[in-house]
């Protein structure tokens, strides 16, 4: 089975780190973890992520810039994390097809993004993790 690259865009290094540990259990691999905007786009650059899971709020940057490119670029799954992504949400136009609500566990973002991956290819995503909106 081939691995799925995810990069993970997280400026909190505890929150980045358990969610890197959490995805490689879970069978991702983690191709880079950034903690701001421009150090993302390189990593994506060099390593061309299937998979993001992008925090919204980036000190320095945005992480919705990040997501809009990753998807352009790359075709990436992205999954936000943030804690505004209640009811109708500026997000939906990004292209991410999820949004995962913080604070949340580090082990429920596999399955968040298992679910954004089923989205994009146009499958029924069945149980939805906790916290997890779709955004489309």
């Amino acid at each position: 089975m081939a691995l799925k690259r995810v990069l993970i865009v997280e400026d909190d290094p505890f929150i980045s780190l358990d969610v890197e540990q959490a995805l490689t259990t879970a069978g991702y691999q983690v191709c880079g973890s950034a903690a701001n905007e421009t150090e993302a786009l390189i990593i994506a650059r060099e390593t061309r992520p299937q998979f993001a899971v992008v925090d919204v709020n980036l000190s320095p940057g945005d992480g919705r810039r990040v997501a809009r490119e990753l998807i352009r670029l790359y075709g990436a799954t992205v999954l936000m994390a943030t804690s505004e992504c209640q009811g109708a949400h500026p997000l939906a136009g990004l292209g991410a097809k999820a949004c995962l609500l913080k604070p949340y566990n580090a082990e429920t973002v596999a399955a968040a993004l298992d679910a954004a991956a089923a989205l994009q290819s146009g499958r029924e995503p069945g149980p939805l993790p906790y916290g997890l909106v779709i955004l489309e």
